[in-house]
């Protein structure tokens, strides 16, 4: 939790210093640095130019809502974590109007081909056997924060992964948090995604070791 807590600072970091690249290129070098003595874990960080080529597009909805549409350009980051036996992918997405996107993969082998699939399961169970995967969308406003229902059932499934590209869709099945013991109550959820020029920062794992 600290690493993904780190990781958010990290891109509001980068987003609030897009304008000023020399200086962006000039400390990342003390900023990987610091947080490797910090962590005792590798971290590479993006370029400044890595920043203007980057896009994400989510199309994600459920039976009762449309949350996004798969119109709105979104800044995109892919995390790659190692931690003991398992590898851990995120794909972090944040609009300009206070929307942001967050889907994670758990328990994956570093030997995985694509596709990859993660499960959706109640309270994030791991299943002993396939990755599991969490959905987390906010809208953040004046009027406060809205947040999406969950997939409590289904997968998440990566079919790209690329320094280039990423590529996922989800099919699904879920509801509010008071219906996680329902399941006659849930109802479709479904979306897709797409990044370009994807920012990657890695922990623990070169991530060509990662991509495909």
């Amino acid at each position: 939790m600290k690493k993904i807590v780190f990781t958010l600072i990290i891109i509001s970091f980068f987003s609030c210093n897009k304008a000023k690249e020399s200086m962006q290129d000039a400390v990342t070098g003390a900023v990987e640095k610091t947080i490797e003595n910090q962590t005792g874990t590798q971290v590479e960080l993006p370029d400044a130019e890595d920043m203007d080529n980057n896009a994400g597009f989510v199309n994600y909805k459920s039976e009762k809502k449309i949350y996004l549409k798969g119109d709105e350009k979104m800044q995109a980051t892919v995390i790659f974590q190692k931690d003991n036996d398992y590898l851990a992918i995120a794909l972090q997405l944040t609009g300009e109007k206070g929307k942001s996107f967050i889907a994670t993969i758990n328990h994956i082998s570093e030997s995985f081909s694509l596709p990859l699939k993660g499960k959706f399961a109640v309270s994030n169970r791991y299943d002993g056997i396939n990755p599991s995967a969490t959905i987390m969308f906010m809208d953040v406003s004046e009027n406060g924060m809205m947040t999406s229902e969950l997939p409590y059932e289904g997968e998440i499934t990566i079919t790209k992964l690329t320094k280039d590209a990423v590529e996922f869709k989800i099919e699904g099945k879920g509801g509010d948090s008071s219906d996680v013991d329902s399941p006659s109550n849930w109802k479709t959820i479904s979306g897709n995604g797409k990044i370009t020029n994807p920012i990657i920062l890695s922990y623990g794992i070169d991530k060509n070791n990662v991509l495909k």
